[in-house]
């Protein structure tokens, strides 16, 4: 299989992480911004479009480039590697889950934060998200590299 399917395949399996955080993120704020345009606020509701459309934006492109990386990377492994489903599945989420952890914690603890400065719930929506993401791409790993679903 070319690289460049296998990547494409990646690229794909992005979109779809990315689509579900954008479709809620923009749906919230597009809900809220015609709740203060209907009650006279037009700068909030101006500024709660503006934040959906970056949060859609923001949300496709992390969806898109771990996609991409996880396509990329494991279009580079040994074969021997892909024909192993734990080791293909462990490389998928690491090159996946990393990223948005190290994402997570420099979000976090930017402008002086520590993560003791927030509350529990941060904290597990912030590692949930990142768990779900390797998973996905653990998962869909053996679709990506060529090998078909494991059972």
């Amino acid at each position: 299989m070319s690289v460049r399917t296998v990547v494409w395949r990646g690229t794909r399996l992005g979109a779809l992480i990315g689509a579900w955080p954008a479709g809620i993120a923009g749906g919230l704020c597009l809900v809220a911004a015609f709740v203060f345009l209907t009650g006279g606020h037009d700068g909030t509701a101006r500024a709660l479009t503006s934040a959906g459309a970056f949060a859609v934006l923001g949300s496709m492109a992390v969806g898109i480039t771990l996609g991409t990386a996880t396509g990329l990377a494991l279009a580079l492994a040994p074969r021997r590697l892909l024909a192993r489903a734990p080791l293909r599945a462990l490389l998928a989420a690491l090159t996946a889950g990393l990223p948005v952890a190290a994402l997570a914690l420099a979000a976090l603890t930017g402008d002086g934060y520590t993560l003791a400065s927030y509350p529990p719930s941060i904290h597990f929506l912030t590692w949930s998200a990142t768990l779900t993401i390797a998973l996905v791409a653990a998962a869909r790993s053996g679709d990506i590299a060529g090998y078909g679903t494991d059972h």
